[in-house]
């Protein structure tokens, strides 16, 4: 099949399409409807006035473990790190003859581990590294996914699909360019199996995307699923982490309304940094920081903490204060990863930890200054 420069196409192993932008070698360069260029073999391109509406194609699964599915297809020339692939033609019949009906319920074949895998591709160009993201099952479970990418605050579908047991399936490539541009990436999943089996509650996981951070060869790592250093992000583990601190946050927040109601919560008596050189805390809610926030952007209101949280830190140093206490509460965990590298970054000297869980749960970060 030729195609040429303008013609709309669609990816025949993805989701979604878009118009030829230029072609270079073997390569078609794909500009798609949210402005990504994305380069993809022309044999992985169908036009698209011949795909038929409705048609759903397969997913195209890579085993991550070489002693499962020794059944499979070919390896395809094109696959980009020359893992093995197949494809399930028909998924009913052959799980069927796979599945074990009486197969025993045991600690390891019902224990999730979702992992999500970004690999550098160019890992020789450390300032401008492309990335490939891959999602895995290493575990015993069939997964549904979906996985979209936020930007500008909006949320673009980019891919769903189903990655069967001890397995990994790449989702999607970006350059930094692109990867600038993208605020997180957006994970939900269901997990089963054919016959008896525990189920677990679906995960919605969000990854935010820092480009700086990611092109710091530190956080590449030797790993398990690619023989490249990759970042790898244990999505079960951190969705635990999550759901815990939202339970704690919601507990706080009943025990706070309940002694307001009963008027027995003591109020907070700010303490004099230089009349209490031990230990300083700093609450850094914006409602505690301004009056008036109602119609402050999430920036802002970042900003405006931030800016609280440096002066208050410089003063203690000033003063010689021992300890200062940062309260930023759970949220979404953004305000504490902003002051967490903040302190990595200017002030490397200081070492921080999580403070007391008894006074303060999971939302505030000691400083020690001394």
């Amino acid at each position: 099949m030729t195609f040429n420069v303008g013609d709309k196409v669609k990816f025949l192993n993805d989701v979604g399409g878009g118009i030829i932008t230029k072609i270079k070698q073997q390569l078609a360069f794909i500009e798609t409807g949210d402005g990504f260029e994305i380069p993809t073999p022309f044999s992985e391109l169908i036009k698209d006035d011949q795909d038929k509406f409705g048609e759903i194609k397969q997913d195209t699964f890579v085993s991550i473990k070489s002693n499962l599915k020794q059944n499979v297809a070919q390896p395809i020339p094109t696959n980009p790190h020359g893992y093995r692939e197949e494809k399930i033609e028909n998924f009913d019949d052959k799980w069927t003859d796979s599945a074990d009906e009486n197969e025993l319920i045991t600690t390891e074949n019902s224990t999730l581990s979702i992992v999500l895998g970004l690999v550098p591709i160019n890992q020789t160009d450390v300032m401008e590294p492309d990335f490939q993201v891959y999602l895995i099952s290493d575990c015993a479970y069939r997964m549904l996914y979906t996985f979209s990418v936020v930007k500008d605050n909006f949320v673009y579908g980019r891919k769903a699909g189903m990655v069967e047991e001890d397995a990994k399936v790449l989702l999607l490539s970006f350059n930094m360019t692109e990867l600038k541009q993208i605020q997180s990436f957006k994970i939900n999943c269901v997990f089963y199996k054919k016959g008896i089996f525990l189920p677990h509650e679906p995960i919605i996981y969000e990854y935010k995307v820092d480009a700086l951070s990611m092109v710091d060869p530190a956080h590449w790592l030797e790993n398990d699923y690619f023989d490249e250093k990759a970042i790898i992000v244990n999505i079960t583990e951190m969705s635990l982490i999550y759901e815990i601190e939202r339970m704690v946050t919601e507990t706080e927040d009943k025990f706070i309304i309940q002694k307001k109601r009963k008027g027995t919560l003591p109020k907070k008596q700010p303490l004099n940094p230089i009349m209490n050189s031990e230990i300083e805390e700093v609450d850094l809610h914006i409602e505690q920081l301004t009056d008036n926030f109602s119609g402050l952007s999430n920036s802002e209101i970042m900003d405006i903490q931030m800016s609280k949280f440096s002066i208050a830190l410089e003063g203690a140093i000033r003063n010689n204060v021992k300890k200062i206490v940062f309260i930023h509460g759970v949220g979404n965990g953004k305000l504490k990863y902003e002051i967490r590298k903040t302190l990595d970054s200017k002030y490397p000297k200081l070492h921080y930890q999580d403070a007391s869980f008894m006074e303060y749960g999971y939302g505030a970060t000691m400083v020690m200054i001394k």
